[in-house]
């Protein structure tokens, strides 16, 4: 990006958003159904996203070894987030029926579809590479965590969720990739073209599919709870975050990938663990509403911050 305009970021992010606004007038009009979400959140987790990040990685320009400390801090930035928003639930009384729900809520991003996104718009195929390194780093950290606060004080079924994180195709694509990376072996041109292809669906499907399901979420109150949730989400926790990386010497490209993955709304998987727990649904699908909707302006803000300012 490095571009000083304030109005530059959004012309990264508007097209995201308004695929997104996009999702939801479609659906709003029938033209796409719950059918349709659920047919194409599938294509998207085990095909479509696997596939862009395996190819990111694989055909990316990076030296891996140089990228761990990004990927060591990002899973200890998403463990002190559980913490900061565990200790925000108790500080301000949020009830026992919403806790593990705005706990998760409140520190699970939506990096694979939002954050990738962003990435990718601003920073191209090095922007997917660095931020599946993150994904792969993140993903099992929120999976385990999750479990922990909407479990209720029940003994959770970790083999299964050892399976679930093992199984995951999203880890599955960049603990294959990374084997490739490092040999500096890469694809002949008929299968990267392929994948590329296969690729490309990911964020037109996933974008659209996200917008489709905020449409029922987007009726109703919007009560302080999710407020509280969106501030800690949007500008709170991913503000501390990309302080702390760049306290520590994380610059450039990496400081700016790093903060779009944290600043990212909360994950659309969120309500899916929240329902299938017994947490609070309703709670989690307004605050993907609203933390969706919102993240255009914060993360732009984000993008203007890092890259127009000399902090890079």
């Amino acid at each position: 990006m490095n571009n000083p305009s304030f109005f530059a970021p959004f012309a990264v992010t508007a097209p995201i958003f308004l695929i997104i606004l996009l999702g939801i007038l479609l659906h709003w009009r029938k033209v796409i159904g719950d059918e349709f979400i659920a047919s194409s959140s599938r294509l998207v987790f085990t095909l479509a996203l696997p596939v862009l990040m395996f190819r990111a990685i694989v055909m990316a320009d990076l030296n891996l070894a140089a990228h761990l400390d990004l990927v060591l801090y990002s899973v200890l930035a998403a463990a002190l987030a559980a913490l900061v928003s565990i200790f925000w639930a108790k500080i301000f009384h949020v009830s026992e029926q919403a806790y593990g729900a705005f706990v998760q809520a409140a520190f699970r991003s939506n990096l694979g579809i939002i954050g990738l996104a962003v990435c990718i718009a601003a920073y191209g195929e090095a922007g997917a590479a660095l931020g599946a390194l993150i994904l792969a780093g993140v993903t099992p950290v929120y999976n385990l965590i999750s479990v922990l606060v909407l479990s209720k004080g029940k003994a959770p079924d970790w083999k299964s969720q050892l399976r679930g994180i093992i199984t995951n195709p999203l880890i599955v694509a960049i603990i294959l990739a990374i084997p490739f990376q490092l040999s500096g072996v890469r694809m002949a041109p008929v299968f990267d073209d392929t994948a590329r292809l296969i690729a490309q669906l990911t964020l037109p499907l996933a974008l659209l599919g996200v917008g489709a399901s905020l449409n029922a979420s987007l009726r109703g109150s919007i009560n302080s709870v999710v407020l509280q949730i969106s501030f800690l989400k949007l500008i709170f926790l991913p503000v501390a975050i990309t302080a702390g990386a760049y306290m520590i010497g994380i610059r450039g490209d990496e400081l700016s990938i790093l903060a779009i993955m944290f600043a990212s709304p909360t994950a659309a998987a969120s309500f899916v663990m929240a329902r299938a727990m017994g947490g609070d649904a309703l709670l989690t699908a307004r605050a993907i509403a609203v933390t969706t909707l919102g993240a255009l302006v914060t993360i732009s803000c984000f993008l203007y911050v890092l890259d127009g300012l000399p902090l890079v």
